[in-house]
């Protein structure tokens, strides 16, 4: 697969978010899910549609709202005549948007966490295997908004990365503005999901870097603060560098790798700060500048 032609294409429709567009990808290489938090009308969903269309995947979209059920999304089981049937819900497909994911209820948040997890979903008993390839892009509300409530922990350390959209220049909202977006005229990719799975799965990643990835988590343990890293984060934090690394046309993962995806993966993880600018600002400053790395 061609990565540079593909963000290229990507960024006909969604312009000035190529790093994005780049670290989107990458999770999608690496099997993770992606949540992109920002206010009403700033592009998310466009950003999703154009991502899945040129990839060449099956889409759907829920739209969260306090009154949607478990049921809504995973299916459910019903009876004609005497034999029991099941219909699926919109969660069978490969890449589902759950749209506006904070303004669902505890129950409707809560039925993604199985299908994120193992790709399956589990109704009365049964369990039923999800397509492949699978993913969740996930958009969410900042917390100040009206009608939005938090995402609860478990959840919220399932999706790999997060990121809110870059913020356009004069010359790129004239772009917007001169843009007639469609998804009928995409060219979608033709991709083999085995032979990049393979070819990730074969991208080096040194003593070294391991030892790096570890470093970050025991300074982070150290700075006493609410802020937790677990073993499924380290796991994202390699997986996801192996991707970063792959789209660079790279067979082996580098320190500065690392750096460049960090902001992403521990973004939604900390709670102590609310402000975007200063997420980002502490990650850098507070943590990826004051780590040594590993001779």
């Amino acid at each position: 697969m061609d990565f540079k032609n593909f963000i290229d294409e990507c960024s006909k429709t969604i312009v000035g978010n190529q790093k994005n567009i780049k670290l989107s990808i990458s999770a999608i290489i690496s099997e993770g899910s992606i949540l992109i938090e920002d206010y009403p009308g700033t592009g998310k969903t466009t950003f999703a549609k154009t991502i899945t269309y040129n990839l060449g995947l099956d889409f759907k979209r829920i739209q969260f709202t306090s009154d949607l059920l478990p049921a809504d999304i995973l299916g459910y089981n019903f009876f004609k005549g005497e034999q029991s049937l099941f219909q699926k819900g919109p969660i069978f497909t490969n890449v589902v948007l759950a749209d506006e994911l904070n303004r669902g209820s505890a129950k409707s948040q809560s039925a993604f966490l199985e299908a994120m997890e193992e790709k399956n979903v589990t109704i009365d008993g049964e369990t039923y295997k999800l397509p492949e390839p699978f993913f969740v892009i996930a958009t969410q509300n900042p917390m100040d908004s009206s009608g939005t409530s938090l995402l609860p922990d478990s959840q919220l350390d399932r999706f790999m990365i997060s990121f809110s959209l870059a913020e356009l220049n004069s010359d790129q909202k004239k772009q917007v503005l001169k843009n007639n977006i469609s998804f009928e005229h995409i060219k979608k990719s033709n991709i083999n999901w085995n032979d990049i799975k393979k070819q990730k799965d074969q991208i080096k990643v040194n003593e070294n870097v391991f030892e790096y990835i570890l470093n970050i988590e025991s300074f982070i343990n150290q700075l006493n603060k609410d802020f937790y890293i677990s073993p499924r984060c380290l796991k994202q934090i390699s997986e996801l560098a192996k991707g970063w690394a792959l789209i660079d046309e790279r067979d082996y993962v580098t320190h500065q790798d690392v750096k460049e995806i960090l902001p992403s993966i521990l973004r939604h993880r900390i709670r102590f700060l609310n402000n975007e600018k200063e997420k980002i600002n502490f990650i850098n400053s507070e943590i990826l500048d004051k780590i040594v790395i590993p001779k």
